[in-house]
C-alpha cells in the first residue's frame, strides 16, 4: 500500500520511500457528531490533524467530506479554534460515504491526486477504494496521534472492502473515465421511473388525506399528519440538465415536506383535489411565477415564501420592525449556490444560470424573528402569537460553513401543555418532536431563533 507517516507534524515516508512530490490536496473522510452536537472523539482528532497538517505546509488544500455532521461545528472549530483560514478548506456537504468522497474530488474539485486522510482503521479499505477506481492516492499513517493502536473493526473493514471490490467490479471502469452521458442517461432514465412511481403514490396519498379532514386542527398540521403516515424523510436531489418538477409526498425533507403541506391545504381550501392541482400549487410555490427553469427556481426557503406570499398562500406574521417578541433583525443575503458553485453542476456551469441566481442573491431579504431564548415563554405569554399550524423558519447564525445559507431547519408549531413543541422532519422519518422548541435549539449554536408563517385558511389572492 502507499502510505506516508504523520510523525512529529510532519510528513515522513515509511520503508525507505520518499514522500511525494507535487501532492498538495488532502481529502479528510468525515464522521458523525455526538448527540449533542459537539464533536465525536474519531472526528475531534481528524479536525486536530487537519490544523496541524495546515501550520505545516501552508500550500496545501483540505476537503473534509460527510453530510451526515452538522459541518458548521468542523467550519467553527477550525476557523475559530485552530485559525485556519476558510479559504484553505471546503467542506463536502455531499461526500456521505467513500465512494462519494472519492466521486466529488474528482466530479466536482477536479483532483485525482491526492492524500486520504482517515482513522488507522479506516484507512487501508479507503486507499485501496481509491487505487482501485484509478485514483493516484496515498494514506497518512496517524497511528503515532491516536489513543486507541489497536483496530477494533478488523472484521468489519475485510467484509467491507471485499464489498468494495464487488461495487468496483459493478462499475468496472474508473469512475473519471465513465461517459458523464452514461450518467445522465441513467439519472434521466431514473427520473422518469421515480416519477411514474410517485404519481401513483402521491395519488393514493391525496386520495386518503383528503377523506374526512379533521377540521379541528390547522390544515398544515392536520396535513403533516398525514405524511407522516408512511412518510421518509430523505435528501431529493436532481442532477439533470433540464429542469424537471417532480413532486413526491411520500420521500421529502424539511424544506419540501413544508411545500407538500401548503399543496395540499391548498387543493383543500380550494377545492381543487386532482393530482394536477397538486402539482400546480407546488409549481407555484416552488418557482418564481411558475416558471420551471433553474435560474427562476426558489432555491431558498425565503425564496419560497415570497413566492407563496405573492401568491397569497401565506402570510409573514414576523412585522417588518422589531417589536416584542419578534426582537432579532437579520437582513438575508443567501449565497450558498454561487459560493458552493460544484454542488450545482451541471446547471451552474452555465453563464446564463449563474447571471441569474447571483443577480437573485443580491436582493436582500429583512426578517424579524424570535431569539430562541424566548421560546422559553409560555403559551399565555407574547410567544402566544404563534399559532398550532404555524411554520417556524429557525434562523441561522450567519457565522457558519454555510456563509449563505438563511435558514437551518423548519418546523410547523404545536402548543403542548403550554409549551412549544413543532412538527418536523427529521433523520429519515416525520415527527411530532418530544421536546419543546426552546430546549432543542438551546445547545444548537447556529439556530439563534425562528421567523413566522402562516397558511392562509381563505382565499385572499386576486
Amino acid at each position: 500500500m502507499r502510505y506516508v507517516k504523520l510523525h512529529h507534524d510532519r510528513l515522513q515516508g515509511l520503508k525507505g520511500k520518499q514522500v511525494p512530490e507535487g501532492v498538495k490536496v488532502c481529502l479528510v473522510l468525515g464522521a458523525k457528531l455526538r448527540p449533542d452536537n459537539s464533536l465525536s472523539p474519531i472526528l475531534q482528532l481528524r479536525v486536530r490533524l487537519v490544523s496541524i497538517l495546515a501550520n505545516a505546509y501552508p500550500d496545501w488544500t483540505f476537503y473534509i467530506s460527510g453530510c451526515r455532521a452538522d459541518t458548521s461545528v468542523i467550519y467553527r472549530t477550525l476557523v475559530e479554534e485552530y485559525h485556519i483560514p476558510e479559504e484553505r478548506f471546503v467542506l463536502d456537504s455531499c461526500g456521505y460515504n467513500t465512494f462519494r468522497s472519492l466521486w466529488d474530488m474528482d466530479l466536482f474539485f477536479k483532483q485525482t491526486r491526492f492524500y486520504i486522510l482517515t482513522s488507522s482503521f479506516h484507512i487501508a479499505r479507503s486507499v485501496r477504494i481509491a487505487r482501485w477506481l484509478g485514483y493516484d492516492a496515498w494514506g497518512i499513517d496517524i497511528s503515532d496521534y491516536e489513543k486507541v493502536k489497536d483496530n477494533p473493526y478488523f472484521w468489519r473493514e475485510q467484509l467491507a472492502a471485499l464489498r468494495s471490490l464487488w461495487l468496483v467490479f459493478c462499475i468496472r471502469t474508473p469512475l473519471s473515465r465513465i461517459s458523464t452521458s452514461f450518467f445522465h442517461n441513467r439519472r434521466l432514465r431514473r427520473v422518469r421511473r421515480n416519477e411514474q412511481q410517485f404519481d401513483a403514490q402521491n395519488e393514493l396519498i391525496l386520495q386518503r388525506a383528503m377523506k374526512n379532514v379533521d377540521k379541528s386542527m390547522p390544515l398544515t398540521e392536520y396535513f403533516f399528519r398525514q405524511l407522516m403516515e408512511g412518510g421518509i424523510a430523505t435528501s431529493m436531489t436532481q442532477s439533470l440538465e433540464e429542469e424537471h418538477l417532480i413532486v413526491s409526498l411520500s420521500h421529502v425533507d424539511c424544506t419540501t415536506v413544508m411545500e407538500d403541506v401548503l399543496a395540499l391545504a391548498l387543493c383543500y381550501r380550494d377545492g381543487r383535489t386532482t393530482l394536477a392541482d397538486l402539482k400546480d400549487y407546488y409549481r407555484r410555490i416552488h418557482y418564481q411565477d411558475g416558471v420551471i427553469t433553474f435560474a427562476t427556481r426558489n432555491h431558498y426557503f425565503t425564496w419560497i415564501m415570497q413566492s407563496a406570499i405573492k401568491e397569497g398562500f401565506v402570510e409573514c406574521i414576523s412585522p417588518d420592525e422589531p417589536a416584542f417578541p419578534f426582537t432579532g433583525l437579520m437582513d438575508l443575503q443567501p449565497s450558498y449556490m454561487t459560493r458552493n458553485k460544484y454542488l450545482f453542476r451541471p446547471q451552474m456551469d452555465d453563464e446564463n444560470n449563474y447571471k441569474a441566481i447571483a443577480l437573485r442573491q443580491q436582493q436582500r431579504v429583512r426578517l424579524t424573528y424570535i431569539p430562541r431564548e424566548l421560546l422559553n415563554m409560555p403559551q399565555d405569554s407574547e410567544l402566544g402569537v404563534i399559532h398550532d399550524g404555524d411554520i417556524m423558519a429557525v434562523v441561522c447564525d450567519q457565522h457558519t460553513w454555510a456563509r449563505g445559507v438563511e435558514i437551518k431547519h423548519l418546523l410547523i408549531a404545536k402548543w403542548i401543555s403550554g409549551r412549544l413543541h413543532f412538527y418536523h422532519a427529521t433523520g429519515n422519518r416525520l415527527e411530532l418532536s418530544n421536546t419543546d422548541a426552546y430546549t432543542y435549539m438551546k445547545d444548537k449554536f447556529t439556530m439563534i431563533g425562528v421567523a413566522v408563517y402562516r397558511f392562509k385558511d381563505h382565499d385572499t389572492s386576486k
